[in-house]
């Protein structure tokens, strides 16, 4: 069992353990390997897109 003081990581360990526990058996570990892969791309698209972040570098009037 992981544990951590760091929300991100936090996010993301549950995430990757809500979506493993719901295949419960991989045929091979290459099969783990994608999920985790997919999982972890698309946790990056998703922040990467995200609207909250308190200083937009790009967008600010120097």
């Amino acid at each position: 069992r992981l544990r951590t003081s760091n929300p991100i990581e936090r996010a993301v360990q549950q995430e990757l353990k809500r979506r493993t526990v719901k295949v419960r058996v991989f045929p091979n570990d290459e099969a783990l390997l994608r999920l985790v892969s997919a999982v972890l791309v698309e946790i990056d698209e998703t922040w990467a897109c995200d609207n909250k972040a308190y200083i937009k570098w790009e967008c600010r009037d120097a």
